[in-house]
Order: structure tokens, then sequence, then C-alpha cells
């Protein structure tokens, strides 16, 4: 294996697949490597954990073609630190160490034979595909990924339940404690639809890859059990996870007996000063609606209290109501507007936050009894 590429297309490539390898100690050696193919003036390189594979491809010369894996780790590392030169990449096969060489640095790595690399599972063939704009995709994935319940639990709502129908994406999750749905319009020229439930896992890597690319259009390919997520830089393979999702519509009151409107910038701020004297292992901050203010107050026993009041318009009747005030700020961060909505019906029902430049955007959190 020869090839020579470009010191920021590498670096690139390599951040999109790294963080999928196992870190773990007791996992297969490989897995903690990426895979190197050249060929046909073309890279490839692909990371798995076994649950989740990764894939990214470049335009490189290749003056013999070969393939290899090489530590993640310790390939970023060096990447990095490159100068900005091009890059000649250069395998010995009797002892499959490879040669770097960029400029007047030159580094041994010693790579592991891509034979012992697992087969990854080749891209759906008789799917659905559905081609979207990236930029709702995200926005969707924001807004509610952060509510699945924790990735261990394996269950249906670790992941988020996704619905593709004529020209709307749905996107819901929760973990028990708070619920987000979003519905986004989008172009589905060819009118396909899908319902699958994605694990969270395999979103954040999505929306962090995202982060390294500059293209406006996804490719979902969907089957039964497995998902690829493309687009013209790289493709993201993770497995579905299968089940019924709840019916979370059911959930969603149509009205609310008192509405709240206040400043999402001013209420962020807020509950974070408050929140210094939560209780660590309840992290509960009581809300307290009164003609127009909004008074938050924390306290832990042995250790004090805190109180923060801010404007607000709220015209019914007083009402005190505690959240776990993590699951408010995971909430309004996502919120692009300058308001947030608090919808109440009662200090011990779901209440509702949502931007108020959008009807299609809510969570749903489920209070505390104050005691």
């Amino acid at each position: 294996m020869l090839f020579t590429i470009d010191k920021d297309s590498l670096l690139n490539k390599i951040k999109i697949v790294e963080k999928v390898t196992a870190q773990r100690g007791n996992v297969q050696p490989v897995l903690a490597n990426v895979l190197f193919e050249a060929e046909n003036n073309v890279l490839n390189l692909t990371a798995t954990d076994l649950e989740i594979s990764i894939k990214a491809k470049t335009t490189v010369a290749v003056k013999k073609e070969g393939k290899i894996t090489l530590p993640a780790k310790k390939l970023l590392e060096i990447a990095a630190k490159l100068p900005d030169k091009p890059v000649e990449f250069s395998l010995n096969e009797d002892n499959n160490i490879v040669s770097i060489t960029c400029g007047n640095s030159k580094f041994e790595i010693i790579g592991i034979s891509a034979q012992e690399f697992p087969k990854i599972e080749e891209e759906i063939s008789d799917g659905t595909e559905i081609e979207i704009e990236l930029d709702p995709l995200l926005k969707s994935i924001k807004n509610t990924v952060y509510a699945t319940a924790n990735y261990e639990n394996r269950n249906v709502i670790s992941g988020v339940f996704c619905l593709i129908k004529g020209n709307k994406l749905e996107m819901a999750a929760t973990d028990g404690n708070r619920l987000t749905r979003i519905v986004e319009n989008i172009k589905n020229n060819e009118d396909k639809s899908a319902k699958i439930v994605i694990p969270a896992k395999t979103l954040n890597e999505f929306v962090r890859i995202c982060s390294f690319i500059s293209e406006e259009k996804v490719t979902f390919i969907v089957d039964k059990s497995r998902l690829t997520l493309k687009t013209m830089s790289f493709a993201i393979n993770s497995r579905l996870i299968e089940g019924e999702y709840p019916p979370y519509e059911q959930l969603i009151p149509k009205t609310t007996a008192n509405n709240s409107k206040v400043s999402r910038d001013e209420l962020i701020s807020a509950l974070d000063r408050v929140s210094t004297m939560v209780n660590d292992r309840t992290s509960i901050v009581k809300f307290m609606f009164n003609d127009n203010k909004l008074l938050l107050t924390a306290d832990t026993p042995n250790s004090g209290k805190s109180e923060d009041i801010i404007d607000c318009e709220y015209s019914g009747e007083n009402l005190a109501i505690a959240f776990n005030y993590k699951y408010v700020l995971d909430s309004i961060k996502t919120m692009d507007a300058k308001n947030v909505v608090v919808g109440l019906n009662g200090s011990l029902s779901a209440t509702v936050f949502r931007p108020d430049s959008q009807e299609d955007y809510i969570c749903l959190i489920m209070p505390i009894q104050i005691r």
C-alpha cells in the first residue's frame, strides 16, 4: 500500500471515524483500530465497535493498492501535529509497519492485518431508500435525543422514534420522566415512508460527524432490522431497536389550564444560579408562578438555599410546582426561540415546555411532588 493524501483531508476523515472505535481494554485489539483501504484512487476509512460502523471516503493518489488497520488514537494524535503538507503512507506488508511521511517528519506505526478486522455488513441493498434534507433532520435529532433512556437499558426507549411520511418528519423520545416530540417539514420527493426506532448512540454519532462535513442531504436506507445514514462523504450503519414504541401522542395534553411566557435566556440564567444550591441527589428546583413573576428556589439540608425571581407573563392562580432542573435546562437549551411557553395543568400534572415561535416542538416534563 502506497498513497498520498492532503493533511487536512486525512485529519477530517480520522475524526469522522475514530470515536466509534472500541476503547475498552477487554475487547479485540483490532477494534481500537481504523481500517485503511486504498484502491482506485479512493481511500476508505472504516471503524466499528460491533454495534455501529462508520465509513468515510476521500480521493487520494494511490500508487499501490492495499489495506491495513492502524490504532485510531495514535493516528489522530499524529495527524493533528503534522505540517500542512501532503502526507505519504507506505505499508511494509512483511511486518505490518506503516511509514507516515510529511515534509521532514516521519513516523512508523505498527498496524494489525486487515484480515483480523471484523466483517462489516454491506450497505443495505433491498431496503427503503429515502433522501431528505440534512438541516431538519439534525434539528429534530438535537431536539429529541437528549430525552432517551440510558444506552445500557437496550430497550425501545433507549432510542428515538422516527416517522417519515409524506413531507413530514416526526421524531420523539422519552425516558419515562420526560417526553420530547418534534414535527418538521421535509422534501420527500418520492413520497416514501419509514417508521423506525434508532439507537440514541447512533444519532449522537451522526450529529457529531455532521460537524465535520458540509452537505445538504442525507439518505436513509432502511430494512427490517438495520439502518444506513449516508451522505457523499460518509456512511454510518447501525442496528435498529426492535419493539413497539409507546403511544406517546396520548400523553400530550390537548390544552393547558394556565400558560406562562418567559424569556428563554433569563430562565436559563436563573436556573443556573439557583441550581448551585440544589440537593445533588434530587436536583429539585421549585417554580412558583404568581402575578407575572416566576420565583425559583432550591435548598439542601445542612448546606443552604437559593432563590431568584424573573419576570414572566402569567395571570392564572398562584401555582407551585417542582422539577428536576436538568430536565428543564436540557429542553430549553435546544429551543431556537426568544421566549418559552410553559403550559401548566396543576402541580402534579405533566407540564409542557415549548418555544413560542414553534407549535410543532414540545417537551413534556413530569413534576416532582413537593413535600
